[in-house]
């Protein structure tokens, strides 16, 4: 078993390195705290149906005058099913990893020496594995497929990066393209996603603010339209498109300021809110060799319409660690129970 903090970089002459606090972290990108454009429903632990109404029939005719005929009168509804899966992160740590490493220097003594769950070292690992564990629920909430499969096998995972990581659930990018299938008005094209490697993939400016940006608005439901703290999420990639086509524009009056603090370009008046992550996870797992799989995305929509079932909001960052002293390892456990919906399938529009 491998260490869990990769020490091998570091030359162990007891003195180069002495002990693991002594590294300095690297810029590393996080994901994005969930709640900030996710409506979290907690509470959901099994199949769940959730029923809503969605209007009534038209009324209003003529009056008839002596025995007049009832009108026909409906109310619509429509439903929608949490379909909810457990997920697990679990972690084993032996110390026998850490003799030969400065990590060394973190362990304790005598029969005690296993039991490295308060040292340095495991402050580290707890420190990014938490950061590890919001990646993995952003993953989840959009990445996900439960047919998931390599390339080479006609899936959309990278070569190389087992599926089994994105076999969850059906995660929110399959759930809109599913829907997107079916009513093709909901989408708007992205023409250099179709491109047949990396530099044919590079992203016209223009084609950001006069195609797909009123696209997006311009075709979604008047109800959404009519909606306030209605937004557009986007890879960074097109929010920098986006920004190259306003090159020599005075661009300081088009920019707010999200409750977050962020500070994002608008258009139309709605905030384009880039998720980096997005383009670094579609990068990393969604590559085929030559060329990346749909990496410029937008979708105009609310965050009511963007949910995510879960048992307890505070189990996507709870970890239970604790010294097994049967086997002499540290364990470390996470666990919880997830799904992702669009509350609504006809309120939002997608550039793919």
């Amino acid at each position: 078993m491998a260490a869990i903090l990769d020490m091998s970089q570091f030359t162990f002459d007891g003195e180069v390195i002495q002990a693991v606090n002594e590294l300095v972290f690297d810029a590393v990108l996080e994901a994005p705290e969930i709640s900030l454009f996710h409506t979290v429903f907690s509470g959901i632990v099994t199949d769940k149906e959730v029923g809503f109404i969605t209007g009534g029939g038209i009324v209003g005719k003529k009056a008839q005058g002596c025995d007049p005929q009832p009108h026909a009168f409906g109310i619509s509804t429509r439903k929608l099913k949490w379909t909810p899966e457990e997920w697990e992160v679990l972690i084993h740590a032996c110390y026998k990893d850490l003799r030969t490493t400065a990590a060394a220097y973190s362990l304790k003594t005598g029969t005690a020496i296993a039991d490295f769950t308060t040292s340095d070292y495991m402050n580290i690992v707890v420190e990014v594995l938490g950061k590890e564990m919001k990646k993995f629920i952003l993953r989840t909430v959009w990445f996900t497929n439960v047919n998931a499969d390599n390339v080479t096998d006609g899936g959309e995972i990278t070569d190389g990066i087992d599926p089994t990581y994105f076999d969850l659930i059906d995660g929110l990018w399959k759930q809109m393209l599913t829907q997107v299938t079916a009513k093709p008005a909901q989408k708007v094209t992205i023409a250099e996603n179709a491109g047949a490697n990396y530099a044919a993939q590079a992203l016209v400016p223009a084609n950001v603010r006069d195609t797909y940006l009123p696209g997006l608005i311009y075709g979604a439901p008047m109800t959404l339209r009519g909606m306030e703290g209605t937004f557009i999420l986007c890879t960074q990639s097109f929010a920098d498109g986006y920004k190259k086509s306003l090159t020599g524009k005075e661009l300081e009056s088009m920019y707010t300021n999200l409750v977050s603090g962020m500070k994002v370009l608008t258009f139309d008046g709605l905030p384009l809110i880039p998720v980096p992550m997005w383009d670094l996870m579609i990068a990393e797992y969604n590559n085929t060799g030559t060329k990346l799989i749909n990496p410029h995305r937008a979708i105009f929509t609310h965050k009511d319409f963007l949910g995510i079932g879960c048992d307890d909001e505070s189990s996507f960052g709870d970890l239970d660690i604790w010294y097994d002293k049967d086997s002499r390892k540290v364990k470390m456990e996470g666990m919880g129970i997830i799904d992702s919906k669009l509350m609504n399938p006809e309120m939002f529009m997608l550039a793919i």
